[in-house]
């Protein structure tokens, strides 16, 4: 009875949210170099409205697809789950280019950029995924730059758990054709439970140069992050803490609309970091620290020939477990990774739409596992009605990835045991969806089965209970995702569902609980209104309801419902200046997104803000 009463109040909860709204203003568009289809990340945040994103995974959070698993917050560490794959199965680039961490998922979502560096973002899913992602099976987030334009923002926060920081961004022009952006942010606070406290600093920047029709970039940050937070990794009552830094410098080169119709980019990057993860802060030691470095070199583009559309992708990347005091285990410390891939897509006018068909193939090879072909074929009918659009899509795709090193090299027995045999892993996707939009309302419908073969989970074992145990795996999951968007005059209203079903097979091995790959949301509604209430005053609602199957593991409920409001008011003090008040997990609900860790607490913030 619990059960049917929480879904009601759920379900009553975020209709009623639907009285009020508000208007979501447009996102800004990069310079594109492929044909790519955004999905709004911002989903008309209040980041809009100038509050200034922390980063880049906290604007990741209304969409249905992605689903945020973080220990404590935006400001702490966060795994990025797709379509329920888990961390490691996730890539994320900024501009195309894919960036990596060798040790571990979990550091994936540590970019040291601004998020005012990018505009929208592409969720790469079945073939896009196979064409232009790195190592990940489930999907990628490809950041879009934003266009350099002069001028900048200042901003304090501060809030509850003794909140507080600010940040400065400043961007310009140095010269015909050459701007930069630079931005230095610094935030600490004492969380929202006890033993919560973080505290994070970063510098970024970035210099572009137009060459002609092709563009010249050049970017790095720096990060320097500690948090703590209760059986963090565990999911044991222990007081752990992880301190680590980040380093990123890269480049790239956009050629721009040529003649005939190609368009090409061209990049690299060199990462670094440096990490300190504690498991008991009263008793630090030296068991967990790691430093790995990454180095690599990537490509894409569109050659169009004849009637066919070429669009291809290649990378190369290095990688260095450079030292470790715990991943001493294996044969290797450092890989050499290589994938490439070309799709072929043809369009034709027919009286039932335009019609394209798309096929290629990827392969994928390090020095130190096997190199396997991935083949990826789709078709797609779209075309225009009495005042709206539509499209539909089938497509079949193949993914695959290797083991960080964190599986691979800790010892078969301890906090965390790994194996050294783990080897690579595939996954086939078969996917259908429609999608149609008229006027101010679009909808979106995808309906997918993900088969993962020798998937890498973290589980527990009642035989060896004080450790987290990696073992293969294979995994079907089924899906069910839908989108829905109206925007009036002063009204925007977007409502996101993802249902979830999976089937494992570990095997041989004993397993008790998975912390990652059982660890999903069967049920997961998303609801968020906006409403301009005045000509400079905006209000945001967001809701969100999950249930999961049950885990062993999780010491919460299966159910949560999450109520977050924010108010923005511009202009409050004068052109250029906003207030922003936010209120988070108004319901203070304890749900355990990863199961044994504590979730957060309430939490309230006012930001100041000044743009010129």
């Amino acid at each position: 009875m619990k059960i049917w009463r929480l879904e009601g109040l759920a379900v009553a909860a975020l209709l009623g949210l639907g009285t009020l709204g508000m208007s979501a203003e447009g996102i800004t568009e990069p310079d594109e170099i492929l044909e790519l289809a955004d999905f709004p990340v911002l989903a008309g945040s209040y980041a809009e409205h100038g509050g200034p994103a922390t980063q880049l995974s906290e604007r990741m959070s209304r969409e249905a697809r992605v689903d945020l698993q973080s220990r404590g917050g935006e400001r702490y560490q966060t795994d990025i789950s797709i379509r329920g794959g888990i961390f490691e199965g996730t890539g994320l680039m900024v501009g195309g280019l894919a960036l990596f961490d060798p040790q571990t998922g979990h550091y994936f979502s540590e970019i040291p950029l601004d998020p005012a560096f990018f505009s929208s973002a592409r969720l790469l899913t079945g073939v896009d995924n196979g064409i232009y992602g790195f190592n990940s099976t489930a999907g990628s987030i490809d950041w879009h730059w934003a266009p350099l334009r002069s001028g900048g923002t200042a901003y304090v926060v501060g809030g509850t758990d003794s909140l507080i920081g600010g940040g400065l961004r400043t961007a310009g022009r140095l010269g015909e054709g050459l701007g930069y952006e630079v931005a230095v942010m610094h935030e600490e606070g004492d969380g929202s439970v006890e033993y919560g406290d973080f505290d994070l600093t970063r510098l970024s920047g970035r210099v572009e140069y137009q060459l002609g029709a092709g563009r010249l970039r050049i970017f790095g940050g720096y990060l320097q992050k500690y948090y703590g937070w209760p059986g963090m990794y565990t999911g044991y009552d222990l007081h752990e803490t992880d301190d680590y830094t980040v380093s990123l410098l890269g480049w790239q080169w956009e050629s721009g609309n040529l003649a005939g119709g190609g368009q090409h980019r061209i990049g690299g990057y060199w990462r670094l970091l440096d990490d300190d993860y504690e498991y008991l802060r009263e008793q630090p030691n030296h068991f967990f620290e790691h430093k790995t470095e990454v180095l690599s070199l990537q490509g894409d583009g569109v050659i169009p020939v004849r009637e066919l559309e070429i669009l291809y992708r290649w990378a190369v990347v290095h990688d260095e477990l450079i030292r470790s005091t715990s991943l001493v285990n294996g044969d290797f410390n450092e890989r050499d990774y290589g994938e490439a891939a070309v799709l072929a897509r043809k369009s034709w006018e027919t009286p039932w739409g335009q019609w394209s068909a798309y096929g290629g193939a990827g392969i994928d090879t390090t020095d130190q596992e096997s190199t396997v072909g991935l083949p990826q074929a789709g078709v797609e009918l779209g075309g225009l009605g009495e005042g709206f659009s539509w499209s539909g899509y089938l497509e079949y795709s193949e993914t695959s990835q290797v083991p960080g090193y964190t599986a691979l090299k800790s010892p078969p027995s301890g906090l965390f045991g790994g194996n050294p045999y783990l080897g690579r892993e595939t996954a086939d996707t078969l996917e259908a969806g429609f999608l149609v939009s008229r006027d101010s309302i679009s909808a979106k419908l995808v309906v997918f089965q993900r088969d993962d073969r020798d998937l890498v989970d973290w589980v527990y074992s009642s035989e060896a209970p004080n450790a987290r145990l990696a073992a293969p795996v294979d995994l079907t999951v089924r899906g069910v995702e839908g989108w829905l968007r109206w925007e009036g005059r002063a009204t925007a209203v977007e409502l996101g569902y993802a249902w979830l079903d999976k089937d494992a097979d570990y095997g041989s091995s004993t397993v008790d609980a998975s912390f990652y790959a059982l660890n999903y949301a069967r049920h997961r509604l998303l609801l968020t209104l906006e409403r301009r209430l005045a000509e400079n005053i905006f209000l945001r609602l967001e809701g969100e309801y999950r249930k999961h199957p049950d885990n062993a593991l999780r010491e919460s409920g299966n159910e949560a419902l999450y109520l977050n409001v924010a108010a923005s008011w511009n202009n409050i003090f004068g052109e250029g200046w906003t207030l922003l008040v936010r209120g988070e997990n108004l319901g203070k609900d304890s749900f355990q997104s990863l199961p044994g860790t504590p979730g957060r607490g309430r939490e309230g913030s006012v930001t100041v803000s000044y743009d010129w």
